[in-house]
């Protein structure tokens, strides 16, 4: 692989910052987007989470339709609908409404885990039944809807209207090795949530490399990695803006659902000992820090990935440092300070 730019794209919670709406932290969303086309990003996502009360992302297609309305040259798309949750139909229908409005710049990204707590997941479905092993055969029905099914699939003559015959680029998203092989083995393209599961990110790409099989979809592999970013020239900025997130993600791993926290509030907080390995091990492999550093801590990670491109995940508390993660991005960018370097994988 000979050095290249990256491709850039941008990933979005919706996130609810400290005093705001729903309808406030939607709308950041939307502007979000309209703020990475205006920088040149390729792709938009936004992702499924249920029953946290600091992202606003429930509804991944629905927020779609809105990004889609506001935009009209970067791709949109999920990253991802949580396939376990939903009737493959249901997506189907709701996507191939998303391309029959805004053309072939939707991509349809698959996540197979909940996105939620299991008693949420559950509601969901409406079942408790949350078996994992139905996932392969639920992404073949998905697929199908869009492209024809066999014959022997009992759901063979039933059509996704809109849909059927309007295929979406499709992506499998995941943070483990097993999601890798699954994208590799249908030739499709993959993303790996390096943004949150940052210990298997090599081994999971050199995975989806060695088992990719060109397809209908795709005739090489293509792979993208999350990468949080928060950036400032002022160290403290960096970390009085990471405080908050970190905060609440604490607070999920001792099994709570936290509200936002407040600047204040973070800047109170005193972090145990404890916490703040556990916070230097999460962002050690994440881009925090200066333009520079963000800079040499991308291309680290695209060198030992072999990653196509990344998937910025602005990680700030406050939405004007968000929107700076992605002008910083997009800077170095257009300078020509990211590249795909070449790389051995596999």
């Amino acid at each position: 692989m000979s050095d290249a730019p990256l491709h850039l794209s941008v990933l979005d919670l919706a996130t609810r910052e400290y005093g705001q709406s729903n309808t406030e932290a939607l709308q950041g969303s939307i502007d979000m987007a309209v703020r990475a086309e205006q920088l040149g990003y390729e792709r938009f996502w936004v992702a499924e989470h249920h029953g946290m009360p600091g992202i606003t992302s429930s509804a991944p297609a629905v927020l779609l339709s809105a990004v889609g309305a506001a935009t009209s040259t970067i791709r949109i798309g999920s990253g991802g609908v949580m396939l376990p949750n939903h009737a493959p139909l249901v997506i189907a229908e709701q996507f191939g409404t998303l391309r029959a409005l805004y053309g072939d710049r939707v991509d349809l990204g698959i996540g197979r885990a909940p996105g939620t707590d299991g008693a949420t997941a559950m509601a969901l479905r409406r079942t408790d039944r949350l078996d994992v092993d139905d996932f392969p055969q639920q992404l073949a029905d998905l697929v199908g809807f869009f492209t024809g099914m066999e014959e022997s699939n009992p759901l063979s003559r039933i059509r996704a209207v809109p849909g059927y015959g309007d295929v979406p680029e499709f992506w499998l998203l995941g943070s483990s090795g097993y999601s890798a092989q699954v994208a590799g083995a249908l030739g499709i393209a993959f993303a790996f949530a390096h943004h949150f599961a940052s210990d298997n990110t090599e081994a999971a790409l050199a995975l989806y490399h060695q088992s990719f099989r060109p397809s209908r979809f795709r005739s090489e592999p293509l792979a993208l990695i999350g990468v949080q970013v928060v950036t400032d020239e002022d160290p403290a900025v960096v970390e009085e803006q990471s405080a908050p997130g970190m905060i609440s993600f604490i607070r999920m791993r001792q099994g709570t659902k936290p509200e936002p926290v407040s600047m204040d509030e973070a800047r109170a907080y005193q972090f145990s000992d404890l916490e703040r390995r556990f916070i230097a091990a999460r962002t050690e492999r994440q881009a925090y820090g200066t333009r520079d550093e963000v800079a040499r801590k991308i291309n680290d990670l695209v060198e030992s990935t072999g990653a196509d491109g990344v998937i910025v995940a602005p990680g700030a508390a406050q939405s004007r440092y968000r929107h700076q993660a992605l002008e910083v991005v997009a800077g170095l960018h257009a300078e020509g300070r990211l590249v795909r370097a070449g790389v051995s994988v596999g």
